[in-house]
């Protein structure tokens, strides 16, 4: 991947500020959006994991991000007492699993695009990026960047597509990533 540019100027960081906010203004339209088309599915995994255990429909898993960031992120409960319930075999199956994670997105924790989750605080980038502002602005994503060619380095891996979304992010390098994340075998969608 390439190095991280060097800092940029203002009238830089202000076009950048300014494409931020309508990346907030998508993820807000997208996530109300999805929660509204999707919310028979919301409401039928809901009734499903009802029936199928006892407990609660969410769980909560706290994970960080690189801006400090540590967060609650919302799916629905697939595991009972430690053991993948059969409703949550086939909602991990499916993905809808991670559908609540929507809410968080809606509520400005996280964003369509973005940044890895760690479930335990990642090391500081200080010493490869300078943290403006503008670079604390990125939240952790449903979807992220991957680095294809280091898939099996791991966290290293995801720290260098994290450095990588961080310095070249733009409204296009999200519309990528998310066209990826759907059509390429070498996409994910982050656990």
């Amino acid at each position: 991947m390439a190095p991280c540019e060097p800092s940029r100027s203002v009238e830089g960081n202000f076009t950048r500020y300014l494409q931020l906010i309508v990346k907030r203004v998508f993820d807000i339209a997208a996530s109300a959006i999805a929660l509204f088309v999707l919310s028979p599915v919301f409401l039928l995994a809901s009734l499903a994991i009802r029936l199928d255990t006892r407990g609660p429909i969410f769980s909560v898993k706290h994970v960080y991000c690189y801006n400090d960031q540590r967060i609650q992120v919302l799916r629905f409960r697939s595991h009972n007492h430690g053991d993948v319930t059969a409703c949550g075999r086939f909602l991990i199956r499916t993905g809808l699993d991670q559908l609540p994670m929507l809410i968080n997105v809606l509520s400005g924790e996280m964003s369509i695009v973005g940044l890895h989750c760690h479930l335990l605080p990642p090391p500081r980038l200080n010493d490869q990026l300078e943290l403006s502002f503008v670079t604390r602005s990125f939240r952790a994503g449903l979807v992220s960047l991957k680095d294809p060619q280091a898939v099996a380095d791991g966290e290293l891996s995801r720290r260098n597509a994290d450095l990588f979304y961080i310095s070249h992010w733009s409204l296009l390098l999200d519309v990528k990533v998310l066209f990826q994340h759907f059509f390429s075998k070498h996409a994910y969608l982050q656990n």
